[in-house]
């Protein structure tokens, strides 16, 4: 594992129970608030007083934000609450002591990046060793705006197909583990508190001899969840004229809802042309390309579900010994780490951050004017 690494995070934004009618990330929700100033509101919600999380035996303060036009950085420290221990000096040798009442935290970065004017917005978060804030942000800063304005915010591992096969060259398949749980625990309510999940492995020469199918997968799989975006992207503008947000009569009684929109707003050519749009996108989904990657690998794994529900695959790459794991869960695709070969300054991690959300938005089909991270 690498020590000092980062994870992209690809954001959109849709209205509740409408995804393909994506939202603007600065005029998100049926008010149109910017998405950027909704993420300072909630940091500046958190404060920068302690927040023991007492179930997680764990606890974090926000320490700091920088808005920086289109973009916020912002630092956390975050880490074990009450467990007895020591803060140790490893030049000086000196240790003091810490106990019940004592949180260790360690700082972690983590920035927005949301122009204005796009469907799409990058989160970047800094990891080290295995810990990293995207849990947190997403828990004290995503949710709450989703709830506050009803609407559907996706947050979704992101990579390029590219940075995917230059990690995993020259590397092969060694093992296939599959976590499942019984699914009788499902009827059984004292069973409920206790881990009765299952793993399965399986490795050997068959699985090398696999390599190229499984890669060809994951990387199909990535190209047609890139190519999805940017027709969402496309489908998007009309989608979002076709209906309306008013008073609307149901079960006999008014309320506010979705409702079409008049012939002057969505005329019979846009109509067609939306029709034509949703065809070419249904036929670019198909076979959702991530389940298909799943089911390939459940195939690696040979045993009875009857009995068991399958909760994820974990892949372990490697030469002769597991270097590189990613997990398969549902129609989520793996996260790609991408590593950093020391802990940079924060002037130095903002640069890397700020070309790395240029070149995937770009890729993406957005196009971002010059100053475009300082235009507000």
């Amino acid at each position: 594992m690498t020590a000092y690494a980062y994870l992209p995070y690809l954001i959109r934004v849709a209205p509740s129970r409408r995804p393909r009618q994506l939202d603007r990330l600065n005029e998100i929700g049926r008010d149109h608030v910017d998405f950027l100033k909704r993420i300072g509101d909630e940091l500046q919600a958190i404060g920068g007083g302690f927040h023991h999380n007492e179930l997680l035996a764990e606890g974090f303060r926000l320490k700091r934000t920088t808005p920086f036009g289109r973009s916020t950085l912002l630092w956390m420290r975050r880490g074990p609450v009450g467990n007895p221990g020591e803060a140790y000096d490893i030049d000086t040798e000196e240790e003091v002591e810490t106990g019940l009442n004592t949180a260790l935290l360690s700082e972690l970065r983590a920035g927005f990046y949301i122009p204005e004017g796009s469907y799409f917005g990058f989160l970047f978060v800094e990891r080290v060793g295995g810990r990293h804030l995207k849990d947190l942000i997403y828990k004290r800063v995503i949710l709450p705006i989703a709830k506050a304005h009803d609407v559907a915010i996706r947050v979704e591992a992101y990579a390029e197909t590219d940075d995917w096969r230059r990690e995993l060259s020259g590397q092969q398949v060694l093992r296939v583990t599959e976590v499942l749980n019984m699914a009788a625990t499902k009827e059984d309510a004292s069973t409920l508190d206790e881990d009765m999940s299952v793993r399965v492995a399986a490795e050997g020469a068959v699985l090398s001899r696999m390599t190229g199918d499984v890669k060809e997968l994951l990387f199909d799989a990535l190209d047609r969840r890139h190519a999805e975006y940017r027709m969402l992207a496309q489908v998007a503008p009309l989608e979002s004229r076709r209906s309306i947000w008013g008073d609307v009569t149901r079960n006999g009684e008014k309320t506010q809802g979705w409702k079409p929109a008049p012939r002057s707003a969505f005329t019979v050519a846009d109509s067609e042309e939306l029709t034509a749009q949703l065809i070419e996108l249904e036929a670019l989904r198909g076979t959702s390309a991530p389940q298909e990657l799943l089911e390939r690998l459940q195939d690696l794994v040979p045993v009875d579900r009857s009995e068991l529900e399958s909760k994820r695959l974990e892949v372990a790459f490697g030469d002769t010994t597991p270097q590189k794991s990613f997990v398969v869960e549902s129609d989520r695709l793996p996260q790609l780490v991408y590593p950093l070969q020391r802990r940079l300054t924060d002037v130095e991690l903002q640069r890397v951050w700020e070309a790395q959300a240029e070149a995937f938005l770009g890729r993406l089909g957005v196009t971002l004017p010059n100053g475009w991270l300082l235009s507000s």
